[in-house]
């Protein structure tokens, strides 16, 4: 086969499509397609990286065709095409755009001598993620095609400026270095490895979820993303590189991130939260395979969104729900959702704050076993013939959490979560209570009930309930007829014997009633996680059950540290207001708050010298 001469070299950065262009001004001084149709190569099958069409090219110019086939993107199917290994859809590719930086464009046609047929059009401005000249650090030129011969890119045709117009054009482009994706996918064409994730989905995919992560950052979950332009999909790809470079971890914290910024006030569906990311991926339209994004996207949703069971995410189905928000657990267990909220708030599965909670989630089972407890709840009122006691003695029990309320903290579980009890541990109370008493018809001599051995031997029948419950009498006995509390009798003289075991020390209840404190307030400072909370002695029975007391000196040392509005105002003979004016002037804040313990509690380190006096 003859070849062309004088011979032209390769330029190792064109396309095929440049190098034939600079062959036909070279050759025959004139435009592309006739010179294709004169030497026999159809300018269609060029344009769309036939390899025999390529090859054919090559040989006529008496040059190897490695070099041009491996900056060729080769069609492998309908819009598909091959690009050194990497396999592209024609969305990839800013055709039909003429893309150029106007400066390499004016370095062309100087050392063409002022020739604009030399211009060589780059591999690197045909790919729709570059959008920057990394050599000028200019905004690269878009052209959109406006006739059939623009989809050569005849560069001499298609950018009439010369010479100072040029420059001028190149002077007008926006200043900025190439993203970090950019420079990724050149590196990555170029055989070198980079981020492990990045690298483990194709090229396309790689590069379209990074934009898409970034878009959902930038321009928010409501952007309209066939409006942006090449500055707007260049910002978001510098965005979303620095999330998809660290792999699932960084994906799913750009992830989260958004959601913790989500201000809207309805539900926080993934939709609304996540947008037209969500919309891109769950779009059953297009048939390209997104790649790894959408498990991501997908297992991100089960985990941190309320998905029912048996409800389809992105193609795969949650078998079991994970989370539940307060209305959907509500609608499960079939509860008014503002009771669930309470006691969800007392242990500390949503915030306390109303507004804050609605829609918060927490885990499922989690959720569901405290809505059990509720299920089962026992109001206080009656409580005592679910035990058989009279009040002051259920009360008692409450008062020294021999029984706990299905609440937890004062503060934060108003209501019925802090007038409750747990049938479960109710029941379960009642059960240790005669695990070792003997079972009778009649009552043996000298036992009498536990109300009246109080009475006999001077003590409160709580002290009595840890007796037995700890192990240290012996005497214990349950009428056969008569159920729980009233029917549990002992011997006055043994409790008198042993209640010195269980009264070391102050009860719970004369101990904050010594601090001026509810009870709930006392015990709530007994759970305190820091320096301010108030240890008790842990007692351990024989039988290892453990109840607490308090030391009168660590009481007094306590309430040195603290104090409240009402001992500040009592030992300064002021009103309560004045107090809490003084305090709002030296913005004092209290160092436990109503929320966490029912009343505002203050570090005495922190009150001004005029309250403490």
């Amino acid at each position: 086969m003859p070849t062309l001469f004088p011979f032209l070299p390769f330029d190792p950065f064109e396309t095929p499509v440049s190098f034939a262009t600079r062959l036909a001004a070279l050759h025959t001084g004139g435009r592309l397609v006739p010179f294709l149709h004169d030497i026999g190569v159809r300018s269609a099958a060029l344009a769309a990286g036939d390899t025999e069409a390529v090859q054919r090219l090559c040989a006529l110019a008496g040059i190897d065709s490695a070099p041009v086939l491996r900056n060729t993107a080769r069609t492998v199917g309908r819009r598909r095409a091959d690009l050194r290994g990497e396999e592209i859809t024609a969305e990839f590719l800013s055709s039909p755009d003429t893309v150029f930086c106007p400066a390499c464009l004016a370095q062309d046609d100087i050392k063409g001598g002022d020739n604009p047929g030399t211009r060589r059009g780059r591999l690197a401005w045909t790919l729709r993620v570059v959008r920057t000249c990394p050599h000028h650090e200019i905004a690269l030129v878009h052209l959109a095609r406006n006739k059939w011969s623009d989809q050569f890119h005849e560069l001499a045709e298609r950018v009439p400026e010369r010479g100072g117009a040029l420059l001028a054009l190149a002077d007008n482009c926006e200043r900025r270095s190439p993203s970090p994706l950019q420079t990724y996918v050149m590196q990555r064409l170029e055989g070198e490895e980079g981020p492990e994730w990045l690298d483990g989905q194709t090229l396309e995919q790689a590069v379209r979820a990074t934009e898409m992560l970034g878009a959902l950052i930038a321009f928010g979950a409501g952007a309209n993303l066939t409006a942006l332009d090449a500055s707007g999909w260049d910002r978001a790809g510098r965005i979303g590189y620095a999330c998809t470079a660290a792999g699932e971890a960084g994906i799913r914290d750009a992830l989260q991130q958004v959601q913790a910024a989500f201000r809207g006030k309805a539900k926080p569906g993934r939709r609304k939260v996540f947008g037209r990311f969500y919309e891109w991926l769950s779009s059953t339209k297009g048939k390209k395979d997104p790649g790894d994004i959408k498990r991501i996207l997908r297992e991100h949703i089960f985990d941190t969104m309320e998905v029912a069971a048996g409800e389809e995410i992105l193609g795969a189905t949650l078998k079991e729900r994970r989370l539940h928000s307060v209305r959907s657990l509500a609608s499960e267990v079939n509860l008014n959702s503002r009771t669930l909220r309470n006691f969800l708030a007392s242990r500390g599965l949503v915030p306390a704050d109303e507004a804050l909670s609605e829609y918060h989630v927490f885990d499922a089972n989690a959720g569901r076993t405290i809505a059990a407890s509720v299920c089962r709840s026992i109001h206080v009122i009656s409580l005592p013939k679910a035990l058989n006691c009279t009040r002051p003695q259920a009360d008692q029990l409450l008062a020294e959490r021999i029984l706990t309320r299905v609440g937890g903290g004062p503060g934060i579980a108003p209501g019925r979560t802090q007038r409750a009890a747990d049938a479960s541990h109710v029941a379960d109370f009642l059960v240790a209570l005669r695990r070792n008493a003997m079972m009778v018809g009649t009552a043996p001599d000298g036992v009498v009930s536990i109300s009246k051995a109080a009475e006999k031997a001077k003590v409160p029948c709580y002290a009595i309930v840890h007796l037995i419950l700890g192990g240290y009498l012996q005497r214990v006995f349950q009428l056969a007829d008569v159920a729980g509390y009233a029917g549990v009798l002992v011997d006055p003289i043994e409790v008198q014997a042993q209640i010195h075991h269980v009264q070391a020390h102050l009860s719970a209840s004369a101990a904050f009633k010594m601090m001026w404190l509810p009870v709930d307030t006392g015990w709530a400072l007994v759970d305190a996680p820091d320096d301010l909370d108030l240890k008790p002695v842990v007692i351990e029975g024989p039988s290892g059950y453990r109840f607490c007391r308090f030391d009168r000196k660590d009481v007094s040392e306590f309430m040195e540290r603290v104090t409240t509005v009402h001992l500040i105002a009592l030992r300064l003979g002021v009103e309560h207001k004045e107090v809490v004016r003084r305090l709002k002037i030296a913005f004092v804040r209290p160092a436990i708050s109503r929320r966490e313990a029912g009343m505002d509690l203050y570090s005495t380190a922190d009150l001004p010298a005029s309250l403490r006096s």
